[in-house]
Parts: C-alpha cells; sequence; structure tokens
C-alpha cells in the first residue's frame, strides 16, 4: 500500500521548489527522499544483476561503456545503464541497451536489488541510496588524478544538512572499491588523500577502456575512421585534446588566425587531419573556415580518437597516460602554464619535470614541432617508456578481465 501512494507522490514533487521553501539544497533533499524510499525494498538481491553508469548519467563513454559490451558478451549477467537524459536514453535504447532514468521508482528499486555497480564519476552516476550489504560499489573512475581535486569537505556530502540527516553519501561510505592504472606510491597517496579513500579499497588493475589500444581486429581503425567520416586519403591524424579549465567554458583554439592558416596549410602539404576534442563540459568555437582543422562532437569517445591518432597533443590532461599505452608522440600545449598553476587547480604532477614530450607556449613552437615530429618521437621514445611503466602496471589490454576476475563475475 505504501509504496503504490509514494509512486503516485513522486511524479508530482517538485524537489528543486520544495528544496527553496525549506532552504535545503536540492541534492541534499532529493537523497534524504531516495536513501529513505530505498529502505522499503527489502527484497533478496538479485546476484546476475549489474548496474552500469557514468559521466554523471550524461553519456555512455569511459569504463563503463567498454565493461558493459564486454559483460553483454561474454557473461549472462542482466545489464542496465542508467541516465539522467531523454535524449541518452533514446539513443541508447535504439542501440539494443536497456536503460533506467535515474529519477524513478523502478530506479530505486533496480539499485536495491543489484550484486554490483559500476560508476565512472561516484554517486552522480546513479543516484543515492540505502545499498544493500551485499551489493558491491566498484568506481572506475576517469583518469589519473592530475589536478588538485575540489576540496572534498565543501561538497554536498560534508555539507551541515548531509550531517544532520544522517546521509551515508561520502565516498568511503559506498565505494567498495576504486579502479586505477597506476600502482606508483604517489599516485596511491594523491588517491587516498584527495578522495579519503583507505588504500585497501584501491585497485590497480588498469582501466577497462584502454584494453581497446590491444584490439587484434586490424579492420577495427577503419570502421572508426569512417564513423568520424575520415578520408582514406589522410596519412596522419593529429588529435588535440585540452583539459577543462574552470575559468574558461568555451573551447577555443589559442592560435592566431595567421597561424591557423600556417597549420592549415602544412596539414594539407602532409595530407593530414586536425581534430579538436573539447572537454564535454564546454562549448565549441567553430573552425569551420579550415580544411584540414576539425572539431569533433564534444561527446565522441576519446578512446577511440586516441586509437586513430597518429599525434596528441594535450596539455594537463591525464588523457596522456592513456595514450602512452600506443607508443606514439605526444606534445603538450601549454600556453598558459604558469596561469593554469596559479589560477585555476594547479598540478599534483611536475609537468616540466616528467612530460613524455615536449612543453610548447606559443603556436608557432607547436607548428614547428609538428613538422618535426618524427624527430620528437625519437627523442622522447625512453622517457615515454619510463612514464607508462610509471601510470600503466599492465600493458597488456587484459584490464577488463582482471578487474572481474577479482570480483568473481568470471573465472
Amino acid at each position: 500500500m505504501v509504496k503504490k501512494i509514494i509512486k503516485k507522490i513522486i511524479p508530482h514533487i517538485k524537489i528543486f521548489r520544495l528544496a527553496k521553501v525549506l532552504r535545503i539544497n536540492s541534492t541534499i533533499l532529493f537523497s534524504f527522499l531516495s536513501i529513505n524510499i530505498s529502505k522499503l525494498f527489502r527484497g533478496k538481491v538479485d546476484n546476475k544483476s549489474i548496474v552500469l553508469g557514468g559521466s554523471t548519467g550524461k553519456a555512455f563513454i569511459g569504463n563503463t561503456k567498454y565493461l558493459y559490451y564486454y559483460l553483454k558478451k561474454n557473461t549472462d549477467y542482466k545489464l542496465v545503464y542508467f541516465v539522467r537524459s531523454r535524449d541518452l536514453q533514446q539513443k541508447l535504447q535504439k542501440l539494443g541497451i536497456k536503460t533506467i532514468h535515474a529519477y524513478s521508482l523502478k530506479a530505486i528499486k533496480t539499485l536495491r536489488k543489484c550484486r554490483f555497480i559500476f560508476v565512472t564519476h561516484g554517486l552522480t552516476d546513479i543516484i543515492p541510496i540505502r545499498f544493500s550489504k551485499k551489493t558491491t560499489f566498484i568506481d572506475t573512475w576517469h583518469g589519473i588524478l592530475m589536478k588538485k581535486y575540489i576540496n572534498i569537505y565543501d561538497t554536498f556530502e560534508y555539507s551541515k544538512w548531509a550531517k544532520i540527516l544522517r546521509l551515508k553519501i561520502k565516498n568511503d561510505d559506498v565505494c567498495d572499491y576504486f579502479i586505477t592504472p597506476s600502482a606508483s606510491k604517489k599516485n596511491i597517496d594523491i588517491l587516498t588523500k584527495n578522495l579519503l579513500l583507505p588504500r585497501e579499497k584501491i585497485l590497480a588493475t588498469g582501466y577497462p577502456r584502454n584494453d581497446l589500444f590491444f584490439s587484434k581486429n586490424n579492420k577495427l581503425i577503419k570502421v572508426i575512421r569512417k564513423k568520424f567520416k575520415i578520408s582514406d586519403n589522410m596519412k596522419r591524424i593529429i588529435l588535440y585534446a585540452p583539459t577543462f579549465r574552470d575559468n574558461d567554458l568555451v573551447a577555443r583554439f589559442p592560435l592566431s588566425k595567421e597561424e591557423l592558416l600556417e597549420l592549415n596549410k602544412l596539414l594539407i602539404s602532409t595530407n593530414s587531419l586536425f581534430l579538436l576534442k573539447a572537454h564535454k563540459s564546454v562549448k565549441i568555437n567553430e573552425l569551420r573556415s579550415f580544411s584540414n582543422i576539425k572539431n569533433v562532437n564534444k561527446d565522441s569517445d576519446i578512446q577511440e580518437l586516441l586509437f586513430i591518432s597518429d599525434i596528441l597533443i594535450t596539455d594537463y590532461s591525464s588523457v596522456y597516460t592513456d595514450y602512452l599505452l600506443l607508443n606514439r608522440p605526444i606534445i603538450f600545449f601549454t600556453y598558459d602554464y604558469d596561469f593554469y598553476e596559479k589560477k585555476n587547480r594547479g598540478l599534483l604532477y611536475n609537468l616540466k619535470e616528467m612530460a613524455p614530450g615536449p612543453l610548447v607556449y606559443t603556436g608557432k613552437e607547436l607548428i614547428n614541432l609538428i613538422k618535426n615530429i618524427s624527430v620528437i618521437n625519437q627523442e622522447y621514445e625512453l622517457i615515454r617508456k619510463k612514464t607508462n611503466d610509471v601510470f600503466n602496471k599492465y600493458q597488456d589490454g587484459s584490464s577488463t578481465e582482471r578487474l572481474l576476475k577479482f570480483l568473481k563475475i568470471i573465472n
């Protein structure tokens, strides 16, 4: 009876409006409701049920995407992907992927009864509930922590209302295991300090998404190139993947018009294509006036783009630690290094000391490096290998299997 009443009431609750009246953070209020409603579902856990979510419920990318496809192909587990976007839900359903929208009673019931939960950004990928003690929560995360993390004590998990309402929504409350590709002492220390997780919960299994780089399917690169409408005539693909900047919500190409014209001319002469892949949280300025410089949809799978690219250009992003597995040249376009260090989040690793590629600060330097990339490739080959060993304990393409065997999902 109670469940039927709640089911009728939930669609009509205006969380944000109610939170405003009560002067409570809307996230806190929703967490309070979802956690307490979940206590009504005390049925048995379905040992063959797995919930996955990623990118705060707004994209099907990253480790959970690759875990989903592996599990679908190699196990008989019942899989469901959590979403917060109706557009994403429709898109995934067309692909035959079972989904559940986060804001529903069915979502709470599913989470309460599932055996495993895999996410990439913590609880924000799904919703907070009172999980069963038999449910294992695995945060596969989304990259090596390179930049100073936000002050965790400023987040809603540690707010006054969270304490008053006794909400168990902190990292250590819900996370059973946290995945990383690096077993280095510094990486583990950074994770324990910034995410407040005990060492015993951190597993250096490698990222499932990076198994793609070891694919033995010779046709896969052609398939991905076709997906991104890249002509067979393009002999070289250069990927520019800048990090998210707290002060810059528009992805801009920090080259003058003259430099862009020079770069485009170089690209044409070498049958090269330059792709700009912005962070999903920023808008993109169009580059339509340049034939060989293109924007990539910001929701595109970065792993696929890395796999087909011949050169990576980045800055302070951890994307280069994935790319190291491919042993291809990397350029760090750090045009705002001092500003980023002081005004943005700052860096946890000294990039100037350990970068497996040259740091450049101007468009002219960047273009010259692209012209001489073969020399740069040879010069940094040994450094790339050493850095790869630091950030990727395993370099075998078996990260997915290693994780699932540890969890006893597969034998």
